[in-house]
């Protein structure tokens, strides 16, 4: 396995520690997996269209669409009820 260095600030450092200790893992380990979450979006910064869990969301989301088009069901209109009730 390969090392490298890196400067962060020291504020920044501080809570990347803190979550590493808060999750019982290593400093290490912690950044491994953020840039294994970096890599896997292909760098791109806020949009997760193209994650393999968001593009299957969409398609469950459109395929429900097309069975309940011109049902009358409102999806929307059921969680603003749901809402409504827990509010």
């Amino acid at each position: 396995m390969a090392r490298f260095v890196v400067t962060i600030p020291d504020d920044f450092l501080e809570e990347v520690d803190a979550r590493a200790k808060a999750e019982h893992r290593s400093r290490s380990e912690l950044v491994r997996e953020a840039l294994r979450g970096y890599l896997r979006s292909g760098g791109r910064r806020g949009d997760i269209s193209g994650r393999p869990e968001v593009k299957r969301a969409v398609q469950i989301q459109d395929e429900t669409r097309k069975i309940l088009e011109g049902s009358g069901y409102s999806g929307s209109e059921a969680v603003r009820k749901m809402r409504d009730r827990i509010y």
